[in-house]
């Protein structure tokens, strides 16, 4: 899915390179020039990151 794409509610998942597995929620996406800024929430807390609008992850 292209990062452009997401919208508030969506989760993601990191596979970690130790095989542990980060759990993520979309909980804002807002448009910053030819990027996007992407607000997660995880049980580390809240974060975000600013990606180019047409990077692709895998959501659900």
């Amino acid at each position: 899915m292209k990062i452009s794409e997401l919208k508030a509610g969506f989760r993601i998942s990191e596979h970690k390179d130790n095989g542990d597995i980060q759990h993520f929620e979309v909980v804002n996406v807002q448009p910053a020039g030819r990027r996007v800024e992407v607000t997660f929430r995880s049980h580390s807390g809240m974060e975000s990151a600013l990606y180019p609008a047409d990077a692709y992850l895998s959501a659900y």
